[in-house]
């Protein structure tokens, strides 16, 4: 559903314009697919996500071939707005905490998918539209969603608790987008970014009384991430091109559940106006 809804604002701008983009007026659309691995800091702290509450921390860091980021940009004479959003592997991950004496062990797996909205204004700073610097703000939404799950104790017939929490956070973010000519159809790009958040997590418990239902409870937090991507880019027409490189996301600071590294592939498709 996700990659249907960014397609179809692509066909929207394809109909309304035609097939020129940074230091040119036009609108410009681009995607990302990464194969992201995940790592968890030994310092990881947030919400249920904190492998230093539990005896043993059983992560999954297997990463998949995913939609990473999407980009949308509308360049005018002077500034190019941006709205774009960046999509992280979904973390997973057991923990099993020892209660000592005679009580069975704690069993509980944990799941943290990520996501992050961007809209931002830049400005084009070059000689031409492939060799320059935009640097760019504007405002951030960041969404965190955990699932914890308590599985009963070995021949219980309970079953299974599942808990859920929820991070809605608004901050900012900085950044610069940036691209060299080092052949007729080639560029060494590279992007930098920096991202702070704040805002409330509200998370859905169930107490240990029987009957008691759920209990929602709340808390101020915030986040913040920095990243970079490198590539290599191919001008295959003036309207279109490819990349290959490599992103980085980390976002460790204070606690953060993770940092996401790999390989990636781009494509853009420039329409003028």
């Amino acid at each position: 559903m996700k990659l249907f809804r960014i397609l179809t604002v692509v066909v929207i701008l394809g109909l309304a314009a035609r097939p020129g983009f940074c230091g040119e007026p036009g609108v410009a659309f681009d995607i990302a697919f990464a194969n992201l691995s995940p790592s968890v800091p030994s310092g990881a702290d947030w919400g249920w996500w904190n492998p230093g509450k539990y005896d043993e921390w059983a992560f999954d860091d297997g990463a998949d071939f995913a939609i990473a980021d999407a980009r949308l940009l509308v360049a005018g004479k002077t500034y190019t707005a941006i709205l774009g959003g960046e999509w992280f592997p979904t973390l997973n991950a057991v923990g099993t905490a020892a209660p000592g004496g005679e009580e069975d062990d704690i069993v509980q797996p944990l799941s943290l998918a990520n996501s992050a909205y961007d809209l931002g204004i830049g400005q084009w700073f070059g000689g031409d539209h492939r060799t320059g610097i935009m640097p760019w703000v504007g405002v951030s939404y960041m969404r965190i969603s955990e699932d914890r799950t308590t599985a009963p104790p070995p021949g219980s017939s309970d079953d299974s608790i599942t808990e859920n929490a929820a991070a809605d956070l608004w901050g900012v973010v900085v950044g610069a987008d940036g691209s060299y000519r080092i052949w007729s159809t080639l560029d060494v790009t590279g992007r930098v970014l920096v991202r702070w958040a704040t805002g409330t997590r509200t998370a859905r418990v169930s107490p240990q009384d029987p009957g008691t239902g759920t209990v929602e409870v709340s808390d101020s937090i915030d986040t913040g991430m920095w990243g970079i991507d490198l590539g290599l880019r191919w001008n295959a027409t003036r309207s279109f091109w490819l990349e290959i490189g490599w992103r980085y996301r980390d976002q460790s600071y204070d606690g953060g559940p993770a940092t996401y590294g790999g390989p990636q592939v781009k494509a853009a498709y420039v329409f003028t106006r």
